[in-house]
């Protein structure tokens, strides 16, 4: 009897709470002391460092069960990013801009097909469930990413663009928790996550608004004027952002279901895996990296 009541007082929502919340506190200090703290070169070894445990995730995600098959995994897709990433820095060190624009467009391509297989499921999965294919959707999914957010960095060595992105997507996030929790009876994608909603959706859609709204009108009056439709332009890409964060989070919780898991990992007591914690940032990178790259004619405040 105690042993249960024990265990019981384990599992209350207090307790799981406090868990996520002491651990959201060391991932937000690692996190600013890896972006704020170190130059772009060792913030590369930063995001690589990361990179290990989402890949062995994603390896869960494929089925692979030997540590020969991992293993083989990780180099297939260090053969990817390395040279990829050697060719788009050279001469100089830094990213090219017409490299970066590219792999971020072929990218957001990419998550618009996400959408449309997504939006289909459970029908369809005889498309894509091959392991090869979604060890090929795991490499369209995180080189984007490691390369838009190490770009970031090389833009904004301070970090301040790489906190942007990660502010906008997490508020997407905590908008939609609270406004599901108040009003949301009507589900978004019941297959797929159904504690999802609508009302959720235009809350985290509400929630990126005012907060995008909040750092245009800071860099309006404390680094240069934005003209009214570039103001537009931004906050118009800033909605398609949330949009392909609630995609990113959606696709995870696809390929979850088809391994028949709740969680990617359990290195992080309380949030999951680190895959549950990046998968809004995976969709959401491409599309932030774009528009800057495309509006930053009439954005000079980096």
């Amino acid at each position: 009897m105690l042993m249960m009541v024990l265990e019981i007082k384990q599992d209350r929502p207090s307790d799981m709470l406090r868990q996520r919340v002491i651990t959201a506190i060391v991932m937000l200090a690692v996190l600013y002391a890896g972006t704020a703290w170190l130059s772009p070169m060792w913030f590369a070894g930063f995001l690589s460092m990361i990179m290990l445990p989402v890949l062995l995730e994603w390896a869960e995600l494929m089925g692979l069960e030997r540590k020969r098959d991992k293993i083989l995994w990780m180099l297939l897709f260090s053969m990817v990013l390395l040279p990829l990433t050697i060719v788009l820095a050279l001469p100089g060190g830094v990213p090219s801009i017409p490299g970066v624009a590219a792999v971020s467009g072929l990218a957001v391509l990419f998550w618009f097909v996400v959408f449309w297989i997504i939006r289909d499921y459970p029908n369809g999965q005889e498309h894509w469930q091959a392991r090869w294919k979604i060890g090929v959707m795991g490499v369209a999914c995180l080189v984007p990413t490691w390369l838009g957010l190490f770009y970031l960095k090389v833009l904004a060595p301070s970090g301040m663009l790489v906190f942007i992105l990660i502010g906008l997507v997490s508020i997407v996030d905590i908008g939609a928790y609270f406004s599901g929790r108040a009003w949301g009876r009507k589900k978004l994608a019941l297959a797929l996550s159904p504690k999802k909603s609508w009302a959720g959706f235009w809350g985290g859609l509400a929630s990126c608004a005012l907060l995008s709204s909040g750092i245009l009108w800071w860099v309006h009056t404390n680094y240069q004027p934005i003209e009214p439709d570039l103001w537009i332009l931004l906050l118009l890409a800033a909605m398609l952002m949330a949009v392909f964060s609630v995609i990113g989070d959606l696709f995870e919780s696809m390929l979850k279901r088809h391994r028949g898991i709740k969680d990617s990992g359990r290195l992080l007591p309380g949030h999951g895996g680190f895959l549950d914690r990046i998968d809004s940032l995976m969709a959401a990178t491409p599309v932030y990296v774009l528009a800057l790259v495309v509006l930053s004619h009439g954005l000079e405040v980096i």
